[in-house]
């Protein structure tokens, strides 16, 4: 997200016609972290009690049963694309990048009327903030890395709290209100850099701190062998977010438990990415994209018996995870027709099923499997890219990272576009 922040879907000007955008820096070491024990932090952890509260107030008005795909790229999409989207993909939701001074793409059609007409369409989004970067990466913006008296870190503790402040007013002239989530998109970086961790780390509990002050849910978006694994190594006073979103290259819905120290910490609300930079095209528009799954409800979803003339929610979300794993076009709209008979047939056809366009247990639980993401490999931006020196802006990468883990495929730094 930056390949990955709240990346918002690129622009689609035409059917067939595609605006590329979004990709990010990937983690640029797999060496064991420094204990992260060492971060002090001024604010102690809420406690339980207060904790419960806000995380149920999240889940109240974050769609706490929502358990479904969404996807991710660079710019909001027009209001076409997203209608167009809205019945012909397997998409439930879209990550939108709210601002940030790492943001790379402009926004010309995020307003608030725009999310006011993706909500009561039906739409569930998920808003990203894209601020300063690890102190030790190559951004333009940087979190500061002083330690200061006693390692504290309150630089960029100052550093995360503006940043929410920021966040929050954005989002509330959007008409996203308090108790929405907000994910700060924090790219990866060396893990085995002790301040730049430490600093990542008191960025981090500050933009959590100050966004629970202000009535918003907070989230961190960040790749598993970076801030992810970091966060869940955090003891007990520091202050975690409300929800996770982490880039990890798997099977849909995957827990990353190598790079995870505490299993408790995957079960808050997430959104897993797990592929990335995929040409897609749903309802005759092609986009850029980055998948993503997202479990902020529960995890097993109902296998009603379905079959023709059959109709409701469960249809609905048959026909998205049809689309999702046929790549096909089947229209999301509830109804079981001959459409989506068909569709069933097919996909019953592929996993050795007999084709009777009847929707048993068995069939649910093959659509629960990893969507196969039939796609060709793009290369979208998502943030502004490093710069060759501080300061020096020049829409170039200085460098590449490679990729760390079998299971990852290594995020290229953006090259920004503009278009």
């Amino acid at each position: 997200m930056l390949a990955g922040a709240v990346l918002l879907a690129l622009v689609l000007t035409g059917a067939g016609r595609v605006h590329r955008d979004a990709d990010a820096p990937a983690p640029q070491a797999n060496r064991t972290h420094p204990a992260v024990t060492g971060v002090t932090a001024p604010a102690a952890r809420i406690p339980g009690s207060a904790q419960q509260t806000a995380v149920r107030t999240v889940a109240a008005t974050t769609d706490a049963d929502w358990t479904g795909y969404a996807f991710d790229a660079c710019r909001a999409p027009s209001q076409r694309v997203m209608d167009r989207w809205l019945t012909r993909s397997p998409f439930t939701g879209a990550g939108i990048y709210l601002g940030g001074v790492q943001r790379a793409c402009d926004q010309p059609h995020l307003t608030a009327s725009w999310v006011r007409r993706q909500t009561t369409a039906g739409w569930k989004l998920l808003p990203l903030w894209v601020g300063p970067q690890a102190s030790c990466t190559g951004f333009d913006h940087r979190i500061s890395g002083r330690p200061g008296p006693g390692r504290t870190f309150r630089p960029a503790r100052a550093d995360g709290a503006r940043e929410a402040d920021r966040a929050a007013a954005t989002a509330r002239r959007l008409g996203i209100g308090r108790g929405r989530l907000i994910f700060y998109d924090l790219e990866g970086f060396d893990a085995s850099r002790r301040d730049c961790v430490s600093s990542s780390l008191a960025f981090l509990e500050s933009w959590t701190t100050e966004l629970h002050r202000l009535g918003y849910g907070s989230g961190v978006y960040s790749h598993v062998n970076a801030g992810i694994r970091l966060l869940s190594a955090t003891p007990r006073s520091y202050r975690r977010p409300d929800a996770v979103w982490y880039a990890w290259v798997d099977r849909a819905n995957a827990r990353p438990a190598k790079y995870v120290a505490d299993p408790a910490f995957m079960r808050s609300p997430r959104v897993h990415q797990f592929a990335l930079d995929r040409r897609v095209r749903f309802g005759g528009i092609k986009l850029d994209i980055d998948w993503n799954y997202v479990s902020f409800g529960p995890t097993t979803d109902p296998t009603p018996l379905l079959k023709l003339g059959a109709r409701g929610a469960s249809v609905r979300h048959l026909q998205q995870r049809l689309n999702a794993a046929l790549a096909s076009d089947v229209r999301v709209d509830g109804s079981f027709g001959p459409s989506t008979a068909q569709a069933v047939r097919r996909f019953q056809a592929r996993i050795g099923h007999a084709r009777t366009s009847v929707v048993t247990a068995r069939l649910w639980r093959s659509l629960a499997q990893p969507a196969p993401v039939r796609a060709t490999a793009v290369r979208p931006v998502a943030v502004r890219p490093v710069a060759t020196r501080p300061g020096h802006h020049t829409g170039r990468p200085h460098h590449r990272a490679k990729p760390q883990h079998p299971h990852h495929a290594a995020r290229r730094h953006p090259a920004a576009r503009r278009r």
